[in-house]
């Protein structure tokens, strides 16, 4: 009994070990059991961040900021393709699906606009040279058929609506969802919220650093640089594989596992290395905006000393006055003083 015991605890330990965390998911789960380099699945030690003393007379100050924003209002675009035996029966089978879906959509109320892209209208020819058959008048070869491509555009604001639209254009035969993107109205909003707490987060970082050293930063120069990156839901799905199957198949005589279904999932920028985050909390997909400001402090440039100005020469001239007399027959005589 008491060996039976210590087996089963044994066993318990091992489950607990292999076992992964329901709170960190299978994706992590798999890629640590992918690196060669992992032995336990235990997270890596994190090695302290290296900060690097600034250069003197030179100071550089960094925000960061993310804002998740919740679309306004959605494009989810559907592909169908129609073929037929004649230019009039392959447009009216794909126009009859069409009207089809714009009735349903009436009929219970659906919150949707719908916009019909024309991609293309393709003759089909046949490939058996035996089999041709060209006009009579013109001696083009005659189709056996055409194939019509038209595009569905559903623009919608509530993001259920989507599940309600997937199944109308199912029912229809259209099962193609090409892709749904994200729109928000005030875009330039949303930059100048992030800007105002940018600057605002900024100037606290300058004062506290003048406070701290006991500057006033009047004597440096100030250079700004800023920057927008907007990154929409289509940009930011990751492909994920499960790590096993248990589905068995057989064939010739062989047990092999089936194939290992692939899928997507939605995978955002992480709510770290921000100064500051705006809607941090998400629970469906969102347009993330990052906005990154940089200030940097030089010295500025002595002013160059006048040179003292050299004194005047002043130069004396020294007058030297004759007297001459004239006398009454004309003689000129020098009268010394």
């Amino acid at each position: 009994m008491l060996h039976s015991k210590l087996i089963m605890g044994l066993g318990l330990v091992l489950a607990s070990y292999w076992a992964p965390g329901q709170a960190k998911g299978n994706y992590d789960f798999r890629n640590a059991l992918n690196n060669s380099y992992v032995q336990s699945s235990q997270q890596p030690i994190q090695m302290p961040v290296a900060i690097a003393m600034p250069s003197l007379g030179d100071l550089t100050f960094s925000i960061k900021g993310l804002y998740n924003a919740s679309a306004d209002s959605y494009l989810a675009i559907f592909t169908s393709t129609q073929v037929g035996k004649t230019q009039k029966e392959t447009n009216r089978l794909l126009q009859n699906k069409i009207d089809s879906i714009r009735i349903k959509m009436m009929q219970k109320g659906h919150d949707a606009e719908l916009f019909v892209d024309m991609i293309s209208f393709i003759p089909m020819y046949e490939v058996s040279p035996e089999k041709k058959l060209f006009s009579k008048k013109t001696y083009n070869e005659i189709p056996v058929g055409f194939e019509l491509k038209k595009n569905l555009h559903f623009k919608y604001s509530d993001p259920r609506e989507l599940e309600a639209l997937v199944t109308l254009c199912a029912e229809q035969e259209i099962y193609d969802l090409v892709r749904v993107d994200y729109f928000i109205d005030d875009i330039e909003a949303v930059k100048a919220e992030m800007i105002a707490k940018a600057q605002s987060h900024i100037n606290r970082k300058i004062s506290r650093y003048g406070k701290l050293t006991n500057e006033t930063y009047t004597d440096k120069n100030r250079i700004m640089t800023e920057g927008f990156a907007i990154h929409y839901p289509i940009e930011q799905y990751q492909s994920y594989q499960a790590y096993c199957t248990n589905a068995l198949t057989y064939k010739h005589e062989i047990n092999s596992t089936a194939t290992k279904i692939t899928s997507q999932f939605y995978m955002p920028k992480l709510n770290k290395n921000y100064d500051f985050v705006v809607n941090a909390s998400m629970l469906e997909p969102v347009v993330q905006v990052e906005y990154e400001i940089k200030m940097r402090l030089t010295q500025k440039p002595k002013a160059p000393t006048k040179p003292a100005p050299k004194p005047k020469e002043i130069i004396k001239k020294e007058v030297v006055k004759e007297i001459f007399l004239i006398t009454p027959d004309a003689q000129v005589k020098e009268i010394k003083l």
